[in-house]
This record gives C-alpha cells, structure tokens and sequence, in this order.
C-alpha cells in the first residue's frame, strides 16, 4: 500500500513538472524571408491559464508585441501576437516545441487587413 502511495505521488510530481516545462524567459533569434533579428519571449502560468510576453527585433529596433493568445500543450506552444512597426499593423501566429532547454519552430505574419508578410523559423534558449 505504501509503494502505490509512493507511486501515485512521484507520477503527480512528474506530471505536474511535464506541464509546467514550458515556463521561463527564452532569447534567441528570428530568420524570414525578408529580415532577421532576434527575439525574447517569456512564458508563465498563473491559475491554470498561459500568459507570455514578446519581442523582437528588426534591424536597430526593438519591436515590443500585444499578446492576442497563448495556447501550451505539452511540450507545444502558439502564440498570436500583434505589433506595429514603421506605420505597418501586423499579427504574427508563431509555433514552437520545446526541444531540450530550447523552444524552435515557426512563425507566419500578415498584415492587417490579412494580406501576407512575412513566414520563418525561430529558435530560442532558455535564460538560466
């Protein structure tokens, strides 16, 4: 009985660790079609609901980013975020997998009124 006790609560553990993997402050960069830069995006979650804050940058300016959504599944995340940069209103949709201490994947901008920009790869570290 004391070992399916021991069990039960080591796997909760590990479950609740699964889960919670994702949050911290990751820096790292941006490559598209057009531009490169880098960019920052911290994760955490507060009573069971994912916030994140993002930046990039593009070219010497540093691109701050209103969080639309935020969804984690597992060791995925999306997020939707706009931007406004030189007179341009954009929305980026960016897709990512956390692979080691490293969260890499995707991303897509328009603008707008929903025409295409920009799509790219991203790869970001985790702060320690």
């Amino acid at each position: 009985m004391r070992r399916l006790i021991l069990l039960l609560l080591l796997s909760s553990v590990a479950f609740a660790f699964t889960f919670a993997s994702l949050a911290g402050k990751y820096m790292g960069t941006w490559s598209g079609a057009q531009s490169s830069g880098g960019i920052k995006i911290a994760l955490a979650q507060a009573k069971g609901e994912w916030n994140a804050d993002v930046s990039f940058t593009l070219g010497d300016q540093d691109v701050k980013c209103k969080t639309i959504s935020v969804k984690v599944d597992g060791e995925k995340v999306v997020l939707v975020y706009g931007f406004s940069v030189s007179g341009l209103e954009a929305e980026s949709t960016l897709t990512g997998q956390l692979k080691g201490a490293s969260l890499e994947g995707t991303y897509s901008t328009k603008g707008e009124d929903g025409s295409h920009v920009d799509d790219g790869t991203w790869k970001a570290a985790l702060e320690k």
